[in-house]
């Protein structure tokens, strides 16, 4: 089960990472972010100075970002002045991009209510 859930990640993470590019961004995949001690998104993305970096998260239903990934996410935000998102992909409905400072305010919980309330789609999100 374990390996099944890291290809579902390990492939949505690669078609964002491909959507990002052809938008004109300069993009990095982190694998296995979360296996070292340093702060390590999943994906790097830069465009003309503007820096984003997303936690990315494909599954059918809600879920929770610890405190772990928000502090090295807010790590990245504090020292590299990037933008950062938590990207879910829903399935049959595809990416929504949730601001860190959302995710922040619900307590590290994701829903499909925080996501219809303020989950951006991929246009608005990278302009």
């Amino acid at each position: 089960m374990k390996i099944k859930t890291y290809r579902k990640g390990y492939v949505g993470e690669r078609e964002l990472v491909y959507k990002l590019y052809e938008k004109g961004y300069m993009v990095l995949r982190s694998p296995r972010s979360g296996r070292i001690s340093l702060p390590t998104p999943d994906i790097i993305a830069i465009k003309k100075g503007k820096i984003f970096v997303i936690e990315c998260k494909s599954r059918k239903s809600g879920f929770k970002i610890y405190d772990t990934q928000i502090n090295q996410l807010k790590e990245w935000v504090d020292k590299a002045d990037a933008k950062a998102f938590i990207a879910w992909k829903i399935p049959r409905e595809g990416w929504k991009f949730i601001p860190l400072e959302e995710i922040i305010k619900n307590e590290g919980n994701v829903g499909k209510e925080i996501c219809n309330r303020v989950g951006l789609d991929f246009d608005v999100a990278f302009d």
